[in-house]
């Protein structure tokens, strides 16, 4: 009887260990949707926004009225991203928010102390100039999955549909990208059925070229 009682204590104390980061997770993404805009208090002729949500709408909108608002008093664009990843499609309008930034203006982009820059953060770090990220900073690389547009549910595919979207992800994002081209290849390999996690320190020390500098 002692021995189920502990059992079940250990139960209880472990579902809410769980709990506890669960929340964690949640206030550390709590803003939604926002992004912050300040002026650099380092840098008089740069702006920082700071994007501290998954990548979803309106994303991509906050950055191109951001840019807009700030393109005529500043010449440089500091990114700070705090990313569990998202989506794919708005994703890649951030990403063309950001090529339409660099044709006019410097954007660096960086991932700090404690931060995180997950899954369809990465390739939005990537398109930085300059990217800069603390050592402690995670990481973490993975095949792109389908999710149902209304439910956001991971829908079931065909194995060969699965590889053609990794291919077209991978080729879109890593190869036309800064990424070194042996250390991408092995992501490539790596990263077939499971997720590749990193520290900012371990890109660096891998060559990655991921990111270019430590702060």
């Amino acid at each position: 009887m002692q021995n189920k009682t502990t059992l079940l204590a250990t139960a209880v104390m472990f579902a809410a260990i769980v709990f506890l980061f669960w929340q964690n997770d949640q206030r550390i993404f709590q803003d939604q949707g926002r992004l912050a805009v300040r002026p650099d208090p380092e840098d008089r002729d740069a702006v920082i926004f700071t994007w501290n949500s998954a990548i979803d709408v309106p994303m991509a909108r906050r950055f191109e009225e951001a840019f807009d608002a700030w393109k005529g008093k500043t010449g440089r664009i500091v990114i700070e991203l705090n990313s569990p990843g998202g989506s794919l499609s708005e994703g890649g309008r951030v990403i063309d928010v950001i090529e339409k930034m660099k044709r006019t203006h410097v954007v660096e982009t960086r991932v700090g102390a404690g931060g995180v820059c997950l899954s369809m953060c990465v390739p939005i770090y990537l398109r930085g100039a300059r990217r800069i990220a603390a050592p402690s900073s995670r990481w973490m690389f993975h095949q792109p999955t389908t999710r149902d547009f209304f439910t956001d549910e991971k829908v079931d595919e065909p194995a060969f549909e699965t590889r053609m979207t990794a291919r077209r992800f991978f080729k879109r994002y890593f190869v036309h990208s800064d990424m070194d081209p042996d250390w991408r290849a092995k992501l490539e390999r790596d990263w077939r059925g499971g997720d590749v996690w990193k520290t900012g320190q371990e890109l660096v020390d891998e060559g990655a070229n991921v990111v270019m500098a430590l702060e």
